[in-house]
């Protein structure tokens, strides 16, 4: 007669492997992604000095971030797949997976590369309001001309 709890035994041990062998894994992604995060701080400094001082949102500096967080988390994404442990059967649900993280992860920095667009005009419309709640007539760049005063 086999033991129940034997196999229960067994079981757990599985699964406690391969729980270990996920923690390492995400151990080492981790140390490579705080590697990874303090070289590109200098990155995100100079544009945040950018946006400081200059108001404006610098287009080719957010590329260099939005570039090296592409890079960095393309490679992560492939260092976890990497470390799973999948039987032959899973391989190809793995790989779909990791293709739909790869998707989602350049769809959402595709999106993400208009930011500096967006945040530009949106400075200069509060800006132009401001000037204009201060009594400066100096309409925002590209705003439309205001009714003519001459009734035409």
């Amino acid at each position: 007669m086999s033991d129940p709890n034997a196999q229960a035994r067994g079981s757990d041990e599985r699964f406690d492997r391969v729980g270990e062998t996920l923690s390492e894994a995400v151990t080492r992604a981790a140390s490579v992604l705080e590697e990874e995060l303090a070289g590109g701080v200098e990155s995100a400094q100079r544009l945040t000095e950018r946006l400081t001082a200059d108001r404006r949102v610098d287009p080719a500096a957010f590329d260099e971030v939005v570039g090296r967080v592409r890079k960095d988390t393309h490679a992560l994404i492939d260092m976890v797949v990497g470390q799973l442990p999948t039987p032959t059967s899973g391989d190809e649900l793995t790989r779909r997976y990791a293709a739909d993280a790869h998707d989602a992860l350049d769809s959402l920095l595709d999106l993400a590369r208009l930011t500096p667009e967006f945040a530009n005009g949106l400075i200069d419309r509060v800006s132009a309001g401001t000037r204009r709640a201060e009594g400066d007539p100096v309409a925002a760049p590209g705003a439309e001309p205001g009714p003519s005063t001459d009734g035409r």
